[in-house]
């Protein structure tokens, strides 16, 4: 019977410190920015400018130009006919979001192609939307948010090996055809499928 009392007096005394405890604080979202180095902070102020200031400016523009570009023919030419665009990028982000590690091209290109567009032309939309997504859009939101996961001591090591990427697709492997760039593309993704699997 004591026991019982005991155990009974202990635990109205933890739910009394439970309810006077205070509501536990919620977790900085993003990094914290004494803990940044100068510089990290720098970044940090011009990534805050572009989320509040630049990036929703250019998102109105890109908004704005296909309705000055196609005036009276917005609705019935670029509406009508683009309609597909805005789905193939949403499904082009699951795929790195779900950890592949590849861009979107990989929905883009074939989706392109089966529209009737030359699939140079196709490569190059790709290649467009990654660098202004992944190249701009990306690392300027990591800015505002957490500039310390940019590693600038990375881009070094990597440019010799990026610049013969691109000196041996032009020069070796021009592919000139849009068959090439088929054979190619479709070359990458059942190496991608097998890395993928493994």
């Amino acid at each position: 019977m004591t026991s019982h009392r005991l155990l009974s007096q202990e635990s109205q005394d933890a739910y009394q410190l439970t309810c006077a405890s205070p509501p536990p604080k919620r977790k900085f979202k993003g990094a914290n920015p004494d803990q940044l180095t100068p510089f990290q902070q720098k970044l940090m102020v011009a990534g805050e400018v572009w989320r509040k200031f630049i990036a929703p400016s250019t998102l109105a523009f890109f908004l704005v130009l296909p309705v000055l570009i196609y005036k009276g023919q917005y609705i019935t030419k670029f509406l009508v006919d683009t309609w597909y665009v805005p789905i193939m990028g949403i499904v082009g982000c699951t795929i790195p979001s779900g950890g592949a590690p590849v861009a979107g091209g990989v929905v883009f290109l074939p989706i392109l192609t089966m529209k009737h567009i030359d699939a140079h032309e196709a490569v190059a939309f790709a290649a467009s939307t990654q660098m202004i997504g992944v190249g701009i859009f990306a690392p300027m939101g990591w800015m505002s948010r957490d500039p310390s996961v940019l590693m600038g001591s990375f881009l070094k090591p990597m440019f010799p090996f990026a610049f013969a990427g691109l000196v041996f697709s032009y020069l070796v492997t021009p592919l000139n055809k849009s068959d090439e760039v088929l054979l190619a593309f479709t070359i990458f993704v059942m190496c991608l499928a097998v890395y993928i699997t493994k």
